[in-house]
């Protein structure tokens, strides 16, 4: 198992009226060829646990295996930023924000970077600008 992963998972409760649709475009993205890195795993699970607006709470998304870093291959951020690209898209067509963020997989600990809630070529930039710092 890789220690790192990218995670990038729809912000929010009460996904019911969207679940279908969205699940069905994450699992064409991550089918899509060209992964340079490692194909997303598609996680679509509802907890059962309530929020406080008595919604049942999703994890709807993806998981994506990043190498360790001196690792990586040549090209490998390309991933990250058709992930974000597709996200922003989605957050167009269903109104609806994704957070992007890494875990790791040894301490249990993960850090939100960035939310795709923006146009396409803004979620992109914010990606670009992340990966510069």
């Amino acid at each position: 198992m890789q220690r790192h992963a990218m995670c990038a998972y729809v912000d929010g409760s009460g996904l019911d009226d969207v679940v279908a649709p969205l699940e069905e475009r994450l699992v064409a993205l991550a089918a899509a060829p060209g992964w340079l890195a490692s194909r997303p795993i598609v996680v679509p699970e509802e907890n059962r646990v309530q929020r406080r607006t008595g919604l049942p709470d999703w994890d709807l998304g993806f998981n994506v295996a990043l190498l360790d870093p001196g690792d990586q291959l040549d090209g490998w951020f390309g991933d990250v930023e058709l992930i974000a690209a597709h996200l922003a898209k989605l957050h167009s067509t269903f109104d609806r924000d994704f957070v992007i963020g890494i875990a790791d997989n040894v301490t249990g600990l993960a850090e939100d970077l960035f939310f795709a809630d923006l146009a396409a070529s803004e979620t992109r930039q914010a990606a670009q600008r992340r990966r510069r710092s």
